[in-house]
């Protein structure tokens, strides 16, 4: 009885949409689940995106990853195997590229908005004897990105490689993180800078 008022009071469209929704969690829990190292309840992963080695990936309950997203795992240049990690409750908006080579962490109830990059590789440039591609030259042997809990990271900002985002932190839109980045903190810039933290003491936000 209940089911039927809650359809009465929704629209065509609400309907249409909650029936995708439910299919897109479907897939994810009894597809994507068949691949990846774990796929946790309610979670649900939109086409079109690129996905490789599935295998190393780790995602928990209620995460949703929207379109346009790379979730790109990289073998075979680390001696650990490379592990990345999706907590509880995260959203990853439209076009958002996570390349781990080695540990990508991110924490329960993370937002992580449209355009951010995470990479935890590098390209080293030094030997100029190397006629190798600069693009193709992986260093990811013990690298890490640490997302800390409740996270907010602003529109086509960008998390660089050996970074430690603590907990509740704000990273602002476009910012280039290159270095941890303390809890309870806003950062913004190029590189990102901490602007204000709050002071558990004075029982406000103190800028910096």
């Amino acid at each position: 009885m209940r089911i039927l008022i809650k359809i009465k009071n929704k629209s065509l469209y609400d309907i249409f949409n909650s029936i995708g929704s439910y299919l897109v969690r479907l897939k994810a829990r009894f597809f994507y689940g068949l691949f990846f190292g774990s796929m946790g309840k309610k979670s649900a992963i939109y086409k079109p995106l690129f996905i490789s080695h599935p295998q190393h990936i780790f995602v928990k309950d209620f995460v949703s990853i929207r379109n346009g997203v790379r979730l790109e795992v990289i073998t075979g240049h680390s001696k650990s195997v490379p592990r990345l990690t999706i907590g509880h409750n995260v959203n990853i908006e439209q076009n958002v590229h996570i390349i781990c080579g080695s540990r990508v962490t991110i924490g329960d109830n993370v937002s992580i908005t449209g355009g951010v990059a995470i990479v935890d590789v590098n390209h080293p440039h030094e030997d100029v004897d190397d006629k190798s591609k600069i693009g193709s030259r992986i260093q990811c042997d013990g690298n890490y990105v640490e997302i800390g809990d409740n996270v907010f990271i602003g529109f086509g900002a960008i998390i660089m490689p050996n970074v430690k985002i603590g907990r509740n932190s704000v990273i602002g839109a476009h910012s280039v993180v290159n270095h941890d980045i303390p809890e309870f903190s806003v950062a913004a810039g190029t590189p990102a800078k901490v602007l204000k933290k709050y002071c558990f003491e004075l029982k406000d936000w103190k800028k910096l």
